[in-house]
């Protein structure tokens, strides 16, 4: 008996979409079940805080289980009929703005009723269905982000990149499913729903859709203004791929997008929409960053928000220097993450939900679990202390400095610059980079994906210039096939 008769008789060859080893190696069910599971555990440490009746509290610092979406919905018009822009000036974008509204419809059909004068009891009740409400759509922004790395991560990219069938389903999602950081700021405020659309967007661009990344990039936009940095990083990058048409596209859809969804609330409730873009402007240092540090420690520091402008211009400035000297074309998770990171680390507020911003890019630009544990041991130990800070428990009893946060501050941003210095590396010395291999230039990279470079990097560092040219000279083999 032949081999094709006996391969016959066995059922045939395997199919072009088969999974090799069954549905035990395919990572998508796993990394979705642990997102759930993570959701629920999440969703089980913020019951402590509801309210048995409206005349017993809860200390929702000393129980860990804090969240800003019960607390606007209860001192806010939304308990009252009204709604966001409309009747509350909220310190959110519209984006996030327009989900906030969505749970307030959901609750104002599942509750007793939304209206003036509403009876304690009744608030107290609808303020629960707000928040589960709010808690199930966040939950569908983390899965929207855990399915968006499956085909993000490392050993994702193939020949076939153009489409979803032809992008394998990577592990690498795991790092985003069984993130710390969900489980102590997921439902802190609504940082989710960006960092979401920021995920559906690289994908998109990975996918060679420049176009709707760009509308999604918007939507991102439009849902927190961090997604910026994200577009600024794919324009340093297709400069020097010289695919800067690519980028075109996606910032002027991402422009117009944001447009859309702004225009029509600036123009209808100036006073309202104007209130979480000016709000940056006119704080001063907030929890979590060195200037608050630097504050409790008794140092003023006039025009702080100058300084921190001027602070985050040199970051990007030496991130540009880094991308144009590298000695191959640094990946899209790797410039992204080193942009938001360096906002994080100089701007005036790093507080328990902006970590949230980082879960989707440090599985994209240091995939390694050492460091993704490392990094999240830190985030863990500040949200503990965060908390702490805020309900007193950490405090001296003399009144002096709350030195167990200060510390959690500083280690918090210690490892995040540690782990800067590390993806920083990777891109100096891309032969130690954990993504890229002999055939593996950037999974997530879309159009740049094995292009060329078009500026010429300089040697820059001691190892010899025949490593450097031999990465180089890689990158050019890698993008030799590649149908531009």
């Amino acid at each position: 008996m032949s081999i094709t008769d006996l391969n016959r008789r066995l059922g045939g060859p395997m199919g072009r979409h088969a999974a090799a080893g069954g549905p035990w190696r395919n990572p998508a069910p796993w990394a979705f079940a642990v997102a759930t599971l993570l959701w629920l555990l999440t969703l089980q440490r913020h019951s402590l805080c509801r309210q048995p009746s409206p005349q017993e509290s809860v200390d929702a610092f000393l129980r860990l289980c804090y969240s800003d979406v019960p607390i606007l919905f209860q001192t806010s018009a939304l308990a009252t009929g009204g709604w966001p822009y409309a009747d509350v000036a909220m310190e959110q974008p519209p984006l996030a703005a327009a989900l906030v509204a969505l749970a307030r419809w959901v609750t104002g059909l599942l509750g007793p009723g939304l209206a003036p004068g509403i009876a304690a009891a009744d608030l107290l009740r609808s303020s629960e269905i707000f928040f589960l409400t709010t808690a199930v759509l966040l939950f569908i922004c983390f899965q929207v982000m855990v399915a968006c790395h499956l085909l993000l991560g490392r050993e994702s990219a193939s020949s076939l990149a153009e489409t979803t069938r032809g992008r394998r389903r990577s592990w690498d999602a795991m790092l985003v499913a069984a993130s710390p950081a969900v489980f102590t700021a997921g439902l802190v405020s609504w940082d989710l729903l960006a960092a979401s659309l920021t995920s559906a967007a690289l994908l998109a661009w990975a996918l060679r859709r420049p176009g709707l990344s760009g509308v999604l990039l918007g939507l991102a936009i439009a849902a927190g203004l961090w997604p910026v940095l994200v577009l600024l990083a794919l324009r340093l990058l297709s400069a020097r791929a010289g695919q800067l048409r690519a980028w075109r596209r996606a910032a002027g859809r991402a422009a117009l997008v944001w447009a859309v969804c702004n225009v029509p609330l600036a123009l209808a409730f100036p006073d309202a929409w104007a209130t979480f873009y000016t709000a940056w402007a006119t704080s001063g240092a907030d929890l979590g960053s060195s200037w608050f540090v630097l504050q409790e420690l008794g140092v003023r520091i006039p025009a702080v928000s100058l300084l921190v402008a001027a602070l985050m211009l040199s970051w990007v400035a030496w991130v540009t220097n880094l991308v144009r000297r590298a000695p191959r074309r640094p990946r899209v998770g790797q410039v992204a993450f080193l942009l938001v990171a360096g906002w994080l680390l100089v701007g005036k507020g790093y507080t328990p939900q902006h970590v949230v911003w980082l879960v989707p890019l440090v599985a994209l630009a240091r995939p390694r679990l050492g460091d993704w544990a490392v990094w999240s041991v830190a985030e863990v130990l500040y949200w503990w202390a965060v908390w702490a800070h805020l309900g007193g428990d950490s405090a001296p009893g003399d009144g002096g400095k709350d030195v167990v946060y200060l510390a959690a501050i500083v280690l918090r941003l210690l490892v995040l610059l540690w782990l800067v210095q590390q993806v920083a590396r990777g891109v100096r010395e891309p032969w130690l980079d954990p993504v890229r291999g002999p055939s593996v230039d950037d999974p997530a990279g879309g159009v740049l994906d094995h292009s060329p470079d078009v500026l010429v990097a300089p040697t820059i560092h001691g190892n010899g210039e025949a490593q450097n040219g031999a990465a180089q000279n890689g990158a050019a083999q890698d993008g030799a096939g590649e149908d531009r």
